[in-house]
């Protein structure tokens, strides 16, 4: 066993089941006698977590190593994530890298959530869709979910460390339940939750459009806990584009789903993720991408251009997009996306709503930030003891991408 004194600081990239994962791993390092470096400690050992979304994501990952290995050079630096799975013999490389971990050999459960206060909690991993452009397919696995027991126990474990609200998170969340022998679906695992006392939210992190269930649906209509709020990916709001991708639903079948959550969840909130500049893409094929995000009038879009990745079906493709209008077409995107995101938060002005208060703004500590369970960000004065409480605030303003709210009830 290491002595005390051994510290070791984690980087982690990318997605929110990511984030659980270096949280696990975290947790065995801690159990072994290691300590988390503090600010002005030099670690004895870097973890990175990496990503490999996008092409972004690989360089930002080793970039991370890089500054690792140039900052305390005496220090071990193991990488361990998604960019390793495949391009492992890429990473090895770089010289400084002391260990990379292909396949993670951590029972995956986790106590805590360190520097959050909205626990993630992963439930499922592993992707069968295999999109033409998407390569977490192909290192993240086949598809298998948690068994129900270890959910809960993970979760009135969160529960008993003061977590509010937990975050349901997977590569392909909607997905759970139909491989590993689970019997359970998304919806029952949500409702085993609803009965944890204590807990006040339950999220979901991210869905596919064919996941979202009737029976969702309605618990999200009648259920206590589940929060108005979904990320459900668009990707394109053209057809041909679809097809291309290999997506599993159309252009009409999302905005009628959209439609459907909207009309029958009042004050629901949608988040997407575009995907600009595929192959093929024309002017009139993102134009539908841009009409079919103002239909839905997102709360925020999460703009990616398109970059190839090895080993997928679109790394094939012909009919490239000049990466000069590709960033073009992600600029307007944005200004469609912001003007979409004012007209959305403009129906909530006024209104009386509940705020879990995560932490004072870092660039203003006389505030204090927050989340509504449909994930309008709310900043309120700063009152001392108010952290990872839920308080009742009235929505006053716009600033951006948030509301300057009041105080209802006194405190």
């Amino acid at each position: 066993m290491p002595k005390t004194s051994l510290a070791v600081k984690f980087f982690t990239l990318g997605c929110k089941a990511n984030q659980y994962d270096t949280q696990s791993i975290r947790e065995r390092f801690l159990s072994k006698g290691f300590q988390e470096a503090e600010i002005g400690r030099q670690p004895d050992y870097f973890l990175v977590n990496t990503c490999t979304v996008t092409s972004g994501a690989d360089q930002k990952s080793r970039n991370i190593i890089r500054r690792c290995i140039q900052a305390t050079p005496k220090a071990e630096v193991i990488v361990t994530g998604c960019l390793a799975e495949k391009d492992w013999s890429q990473l090895k490389k770089i010289k400084g890298i002391s260990l990379i971990v292909k396949k993670s050999f951590f029972p995956e459960r986790i106590s805590s959530f360190s520097q959050h206060t909205r626990a993630f909690l992963k439930i499922q991993d592993g992707c069968s869709n295999f999109c033409t452009y998407c390569k977490v397919a192909l290192v993240r696995g086949r598809e298998r979910s948690k068994k129900l027991k270890q959910i809960l126990q993970e979760a009135r474990q969160l529960v008993a460390c003061g977590y509010k609200e937990i975050v349901l998170t997977g590569i392909c969340l909607g997905a759970y339940g139909r491989s590993s022998g689970v019997k359970e679906n998304l919806v029952d695992v949500i409702g085993f939750l609803e009965k944890i006392k204590g807990l006040s939210r339950i999220r979901l992190s991210s869905i596919e459009a064919g996941d979202v269930s009737s029976g969702l649906i309605k618990y999200m209509q009648h259920g206590k806990k589940l929060c108005r709020h979904l990320h459900i990916p668009i990707q394109s709001g053209d057809d041909h584009i679809l097809k291309l991708m290999n997506r599993k639903y159309s252009r009409k079948k999302y905005e009628n789903l959209i439609a459907r959550l909207k009309s029958g969840i009042p004050g629901i909130s949608i988040t997407t993720d575009c995907l600009i500049g595929f192959p093929g893409e024309t002017e009139d094929s993102f134009g539908n991408t841009v009409d079919l995000v103002r239909k839905i009038m997102p709360l925020k879009v999460h703009i990616f251009p398109y970059s190839s990745r090895p080993g997928t079906k679109a790394e094939n493709f012909s009919d490239l997009v000049n990466p000069k209008i590709i960033s073009w077409r992600c600029n307007r995107l944005v200004k469609v996306s912001l003007e979409c995101r004012e007209k959305f938060m403009q129906k909530f002005l006024d209104q009386k709503v509940d705020v879990l208060i995560e932490g004072k703004v870092k660039d203003n500590p006389g505030l204090l930030e927050g989340l509504t369970d449909n994930y309008l960000k709310v900043k309120l004065p700063f009152r001392p003891d108010l952290g990872n409480m839920i308080v009742r605030a009235r929505l006053k303003s716009i600033r951006q991408d948030s509301f300057i709210g009041e105080y209802v009830d006194n405190i």
